[in-house]
């Protein structure tokens, strides 16, 4: 007597409803994206790094110079291009997030992010790190935000499945 096994037809159908996600994913990747944006917007926000590090606060000759050309007095703020102009382009394959942001050609967000001890005209100008990017030095995401993603992800399959 043969065997007949049943039931598998709903398991089948997710199974190759999981396997269609894959060309249909953009609007996790926007999700993902806007999250990440959050991220960086909170860490401008706040003055603080996303894992909760205060930024270095700015010398008084800094904050002078900026009240007399009448510019923001926060921290990593002059005119705002820095903190407000990041972009969210995604497909279903990828996102990114970035901004271009650069003063007579040079992209300055990277020296904020890492710090410089070689900046200004003579190259003479220290500028602390002032983390905003969610990623440390080891290239790990900010564990909470982390943990963020990967709830977007289980629930965009558990809702498209």
């Amino acid at each position: 007597m043969p065997i007949k096994v049943e039931g598998f037809d709903e398991v089948i159908k997710k199974l190759q409803n999981l396997q269609a996600l894959e060309v249909k994913t953009k609007p996790l990747m926007s999700q993902i994206g806007n999250t990440l944006k959050n991220s960086i917007t909170d860490s401008f926000n706040e003055e603080r790094s996303p894992f909760g590090e205060k930024w270095k606060a700015l010398k008084p000759s800094t904050i002078k110079q900026k009240e007399k050309k009448n510019k923001s007095n926060k921290i990593l703020r002059r005119d705002g291009a820095l903190a407000d102009k990041w972009l969210v382009k995604s497909s279903n394959k990828d996102v990114t997030v970035s901004n271009n942001t650069n003063s007579n050609g040079f992209a300055y967000g990277l020296t904020h992010q890492f710090g410089s001890s070689s900046a200004g005209r003579n190259r003479r100008v220290f500028i602390p790190a002032r983390v905003f990017l969610p990623i440390d030095k080891n290239n790990k995401l900010e564990p909470n935000l982390k943990e963020d993603l990967k709830d977007l992800v289980v629930e965009f399959v558990k809702s498209n499945v």
